[in-house]
């Protein structure tokens, strides 16, 4: 099945011009829907594998959504909610093949497949921002992921504290098969049974769901907030001015460590702003030195640089994915939600407010056409750091638009259907 999108990216950077065009084409082709026997899905996965991983898929949804996929992402992030059984201690599967069956290669029975802590609780969070992107409420109302929901609090955190101390994580093993902490499967750790980003992908979604899910919210927000205040309280190591990868039975462990190290950015947990500073100036150092050893694990790495204003560090990683030319669908997804609201600061908020903020460097500009987004379809363009401009189509409905300039507080105005609106700062 052919599938093409509307969206437009165009700025005054060659380079990123050519990289969304090359992104969206190779990201478009690997859509399955209307395959024989397939569910509606694209490919989340290494290309010789027909098949779409929990990981990739939380990780390509927001691209997948931008460019028009948004029944494929309801219905995998849905498939795999719908696998996480009792039998299974609530864990999803790790991967399904096109037509929805477990993927034998990382599925040998209910008690030994492979299971990556952060992968439930992503499942969840980016569930609920696809309702704020989308505002399809089957996110909200489907009985398989409100189910899903409930279970996570109720159910996979308690099963999975190992440590007593409300973090989920697993028993000290590098074994995928037998349950892993984290995301970082290459980085030759010492065996660790919470890591740090476990404990933010747990965060990011009980915060979701605190502000999602109305039935679950008070329980969720008080869970949220006690995860913060743990991370806060012991995973900063003041002496080496960064935050510490994960625990193992007897300490912690130090340094820097890939997923580990950029997730507690990656989903913006509110964590003291000098502190943060700190740990993302030596990450930036340290990952222009040390490179992850997977290009996925490098795909995070703008959207936790944008998110501080760590801009040139966000782009130099852009351009880096941009040329690596890998097919691998992570890399095309993510190249696309990187430039068209990441570089562009493009967000939307629980009560529908759109947030921009241009992270462009001096002198350039940006414009980005037929962005779906709430009720509204939206042009974006920004000029530099100093002009926004918001036009939305007359079919779109009223919107309340919040545009920051660098450190500034928002201008905040409403956009009426079909109009055009620009501020400066």
């Amino acid at each position: 099945m052919k599938r093409t999108s509307t969206l437009e990216f165009s700025s005054s950077m060659d380079d990123l011009d050519r990289g969304f065009r090359w992104a969206e084409q190779v990201a478009l082709r690997t859509v399955r829907t209307g395959d024989p026997g397939a569910i509606p899905s694209y490919h989340a996965g290494l290309l010789d594998r027909p098949m779409f991983y929990a990981r990739d898929v939380a990780h390509q949804a927001l691209g997948a959504h931008l460019l028009g996929l948004d029944e494929e992402n309801f219905t995998m992030l849905r498939h795999f909610a719908a696998s996480a059984t009792a039998a299974r201690r609530y864990y999803p599967l790790w991967a399904f093949t096109f037509d929805g069956r477990p993927a034998a290669i990382d599925y040998r029975s209910d008690t030994d497949f492979v299971r990556e802590t952060p992968a439930p609780f992503e499942i969840a969070q980016k569930a609920l921002d696809l309702h704020r992107w989308t505002g399809d409420d089957r996110y909200l109302s489907d009985p398989v992921l409100t189910a899903y929901y409930r279970h996570l609090i109720e159910d996979f955190i308690p099963l999975h504290d190992v440590q007593g101390n409300g973090l989920a994580g697993e028993q000290e093993t590098v074994d995928i098969f037998a349950g892993t902490p984290t995301y970082n499967e290459h980085s030759g750790l010492p065996a660790m049974q919470i890591a740090a980003d476990g404990v933010a992908a747990q965060w990011a979604a009980l915060q979701a769901i605190s502000e999602g899910v109305t039935d679950l919210a008070d329980r969720a927000g008080t869970e949220a907030a006690k995860v913060l205040a743990q991370f806060d309280d012991s995973w900063w190591d003041d002496a080496a001015r960064n935050y510490v990868v994960g625990l193992t039975v007897t300490g912690r462990i130090d340094g820097l460590a890939s997923e580990a190290s950029w997730f507690p950015m990656v989903k913006q947990m509110p964590l003291p702003a000098d502190r943060v500073h700190r740990h993302l100036t030596k990450l930036a150092e340290w990952v222009r030195k040390h490179p992850p050893q997977f290009l996925e694990s490098t795909s995070y790495l703008p959207e936790a640089f944008f998110a501080h204003g760590f801009d040139d560090d966000a782009l130099y990683w852009i351009r880096r994915l941009i040329d690596s030319g890998w097919e691998y669908p992570e890399i095309p997804f993510t190249i696309v939600s990187h430039l068209v609201a990441g570089l562009t600061g493009l967000d939307i908020d629980r009560d529908g407010t759109v947030s921009t903020r241009s992270h462009l460097p001096a002198g350039e500009w940006v414009e980005v056409r037929d962005i779906p987004i709430g009720a509204a379809v939206l042009t974006i363009r920004h000029d530099g750091r100093k002009h926004t401009e918001l036009t939305t189509t007359p079919d779109s409905a009223p919107l309340r638009w919040a545009a920051s300039f660098d450190d500034g507080p928002p201008h905040v105005v409403m956009v009426a259907p079909g109009a055009t609106v620009k501020l400066s700062r």
